[in-house]
């Protein structure tokens, strides 16, 4: 008789599974992206529209497909532009790792201040007078917002977000000063052959069991309960380990993909909408990119964009990209 083996039922690389703490998904490392010649935003952020796909020639050379026609499946993301509205100055701390936030701008415009959490400051400040202060920090980020209103997803709301910079401090000091009250548009940061990860929230499912939360068998019939584990450890030393597949939060977790190419970018909707809107999102009104593969969440989900920080080991070489609409 073979030996009968069995894998264990669900992945131990996404341990703890935890609901995420906000529906704005964040990169916290560039992996060198902040040393880069020119003083530019090193991430972005847009909404999730859907799948779909192209036809494209595969300029892979050792493929057997090569100069054919091959369909490959895409992420469509809208990208519209983002409004600079202030910035958050941090400095290095030395008694924990990090940095600490000390000051910051934030614009006094009546359409978005009323909508920013927390903002209840009715004294207006300049550019110039917080500045003065700029010994005080080593570093910033641009705050900026995600116009939702310019969509068809229905949110009035904007999303406002944390933007990094490249280069040094006082290179991002000369780029505030050019780009506040201004907008920030997708071909600033990437270009197109680019390879990027995105970051986003995983659609919640919230409590289950362990059967739809880790694959695990079902318990025959005969057996007093069915969608249960048959054993969740022995009874000396009595413990339970965190290995075992238990109930608890499934879904709405952070997760990133990596190395998704950026095929397009390009702000003519007529190539990529359907004549009816794609399903729970709608109409694509604003730029837009199309990365090759999918990429976590749902439709209308906030999406962090920055580049690749991993070795590109599969590459998706191809070209004459041909848009598919039904």
């Amino acid at each position: 008789m073979p030996r009968k083996e069995k894998p264990r039922a669900g992945s131990m690389a996404f341990y703890p599974r935890v609901k995420a703490r906000s529906i704005i998904p964040k990169f916290n490392s560039f992996n060198g992206c902040e040393t880069i010649a020119q003083c530019k935003p090193i991430c972005y952020y847009g909404l999730k529209v859907g799948m779909s796909h192209v036809i494209a020639k595969n300029a892979h050379k050792n493929s057997s497909s090569y100069g054919q026609e091959i369909a490959v499946p895409v992420s469509i993301i809208e990208t519209p532009d983002l409004k600079v509205i202030g910035a958050r100055f941090y400095k290095q701390n030395k008694t924990i790792s990090g940095k600490k936030a000390i000051f910051e701008l934030l614009t006094q415009d009546a359409t978005v201040s009323k909508k920013i959490k927390g903002n209840k400051s009715k004294k207006k400040i300049e550019l110039d007078e917080v500045l003065k202060r700029k010994d005080e920090a080593d570093d910033l980020v641009l705050i900026t917002y995600l116009d939702t209103k310019s969509t068809t997803i229905g949110q009035k709301k904007p999303v406002i977000v944390e933007i990094p910079l490249s280069r040094k401090y006082d290179d991002k000091i000369n780029y505030l000063k050019d780009k506040y009250l201004k907008t920030i548009t997708i071909n600033e940061t990437f270009n197109i052959e680019n390879y990027l990860d995105v970051k986003s929230i995983t659609k919640g499912h919230g409590f289950t069991g362990p059967v739809k939360r880790f694959g695990i068998k079902v318990q025959r019939p005969k057996h007093k309960k069915q969608r249960v584990v048959g054993s969740i450890g022995p009874w000396h030393p009595a413990t339970v380990m965190f290995t075992v597949p238990r109930a608890g939060q499934y879904g709405f977790h952070n997760r990133t993909t990596y190395n998704k190419k950026l095929l397009v970018i390009d702000n003519d909707v007529s190539k990529i909408n359907p004549k009816s809107g794609f399903i729970n999102y709608g109409v694509v009104r604003n730029n837009y990119t199309v990365v090759a593969g999918t990429i976590p969440g749902p439709s209308k989900r906030v999406v962090a964009l920055r580049k690749s920080t991993r070795p590109i080991k599969n590459k998706t070489d191809v070209t004459d990209i041909k848009f598919v609409t039904k």
